[in-house]
């Protein structure tokens, strides 16, 4: 009898770790343009005049969802790939900034060459992307990197580090439009 009862609860441990790494955690809200952004790329363009549209994002070879400890994958994107999560994100800044345009001349891209996360110790998202127009076609490179609070518990380490990465992207954009090269990249 006490053998049976055994058998059954590792039996059940056993199926609870196997459904534990299949586990997909999401983000609590989507992306959201941050304000400081929003004034950085208006002041960097309403003078001017100058509007731009978001061309191609790419990702480098190796660049892939996220996991997670033994939960599973990240769905830090809410189903759309990483590229046009980041392209999106950029095109609705400048949108809400009031510099974008369909029909502008100046075409900004991206290429992600960088997405990595840690849940242990200090958590931490790096997001790396190169950044080019038609106008700068060599661009620069920008890195955010964005702390997180972590947990012994690998869900709740998951679920902050989902939830942090929105915060990150934003990070990501604020390094885009004040890098120095951001003007060469729209005149």
């Amino acid at each position: 009898m006490l053998i049976k009862k055994i058998m059954v609860v590792a039996a059940s441990a056993a199926m609870f770790s196997v459904l534990a790494a299949c586990n997909t955690t999401s983000p609590v809200s989507a992306y959201t343009p941050a304000t400081a952004n929003i004034l950085a790329f208006q002041s960097a363009l309403k003078p001017s005049g100058a509007t731009v549209r978001v061309g191609e994002f790419s990702a480098a070879p190796g660049i892939e969802a996220p996991g997670c400890r033994m939960v599973g994958s990240l769905d830090v994107t809410a189903g759309k790939s990483l590229e046009q999560y980041l392209k999106d994100a950029l095109q609705t800044d400048l949108f809400t900034a009031g510099v974008y345009s369909v029909e502008s001349p100046v075409i900004i891209d991206g290429r992600i060459d960088q997405l990595e996360v840690n849940t242990f110790g200090t958590g931490s998202w790096t997001l790396g992307m190169q950044v080019s127009s038609n106008r700068d076609p060599e661009g620069y490179h920008v890195t955010a990197v964005r702390n997180f609070k972590t947990s012994y518990v690998a869900e709740a380490a998951c679920t902050n580090a989902t939830n942090a990465f929105a915060p990150t992207v934003q990070d990501l954009m604020a390094q885009v439009v004040n890098n120095p090269g951001f003007l060469k990249l729209t005149r």
